[in-house]
């Protein structure tokens, strides 16, 4: 079980997190939903061990062992589709590539560099990227943001295969529903509803 517990953080003056606790099983996908601004992001954040809480703590769950997908894709335009994969794989893993293109539905695609993707492509190769790293866990801030929500369904089930966890913020109801459970979020600061 992954666990936070009594988590407190602020941005100067603003209360995100407040003695927040929280539960995530060690299997599955689970949605984090709830309004734009609730401090989902941070959750995530926290999660990653890239926000440092003032008070609490998470067990279950090493930072430097979890694979973390930004909302931006943040991918380099000198690099082809293949090479963003292949960079965060090591040697002995590279033959992989296919493995992860297909995740993502890129296959055909590993020359092309990302100012030739449109935006849905863009992002499920950051997805790929992100999954390809790999980890004790996935976090995955807006993971299928412009992407259609059939190719969405059928990639939940390829990171469900993956056998971690995976947590997941999302707005989109067809990738909430495909999630083995939804957690209801509001705030800030960030509470279950």
């Amino acid at each position: 079980m992954i666990s936070l517990q009594n988590i407190t953080l602020r941005y100067g003056e603003k209360v995100v997190l407040d003695g927040f606790s929280l539960e995530i099983p060690e299997e599955g996908l689970t949605a984090l939903s709830g309004p734009s601004g609730c401090g989902k992001t941070t959750l995530l954040r926290v999660l990653g061990g890239l926000a440092r809480p003032e008070r609490g703590k998470v067990d279950g769950l090493d930072p430097a062992r979890a694979a973390f997908l930004f909302q931006e894709d943040r991918l380099l335009p000198w690099r082809t589709v293949g090479q963003h994969i292949t960079d965060v794989l090591p040697r002995s893993r590279r033959a992989e590539l296919s493995r992860w293109l297909a995740l993502a539905e890129l296959e055909g695609e590993e020359h092309a560099y990302p100012a030739a993707l449109s935006g849905g492509m863009a992002r499920r190769l950051a997805l790929a990227r992100c999954a390809a790293l790999g980890g004790d866990a996935l976090l995955l801030d807006e993971p299928f943001a412009g992407v259609d929500p059939q190719r969405a369904a059928r990639m939940l089930e390829r990171l469900r295969g993956l056998g971690v966890p995976v947590v997941l913020a999302s707005h989109q109801a067809p990738v909430l529903a495909a999630c083995d459970r939804v957690i209801g979020l509001d705030g800030p600061p960030l509470r279950i509803t």
